[in-house]
């Protein structure tokens, strides 16, 4: 599985995907400042799950039932190295498969998933 890490999340979760055996993006390297819809549209055509804090993408995703998309709602004072360590956690604990067609909502402690 493939995943496409947004702007507005830090650049080393693509080591903490990468660890897992997941191959991971980041939007400013492939895309730079890309708008959400450019992101949605990258994501789709090359198969990757777009994990992101913005709630705009959840929008996007319901409306044209995107691959996956993983929605970070982490606290904003998280430094890197904390962040880092829910998505590492969120990752053992997870079957990728379920983020297939779905929007998991990774919170502290817990994650949600809804299937679309």
């Amino acid at each position: 599985m493939k995943f496409l890490i947004d702007a507005d999340s830090p650049y080393s979760l693509i080591g903490t995907f990468n660890k897992r055996g997941y191959e991971a993006a980041h939007v400013r390297k492939v895309l730079g400042s890309a708008e959400d819809d450019e992101i949605f549209e990258y994501a789709q055509k090359n198969g990757y799950v777009v994990v992101t804090r913005d709630l705009g993408f959840a929008e996007i995703f319901l409306k044209n039932k995107g691959i996956g998309l993983i929605l970070m709602r982490l606290p904003y004072y998280f430094k890197v190295d904390k962040i880092n360590k829910v998505f590492d956690e969120f990752l053992k604990e997870i079957n990728v498969t379920e983020i297939v067609n779905s929007i998991m909502v990774v919170e502290l402690g817990r994650y949600r998933t809804k299937k679309l």
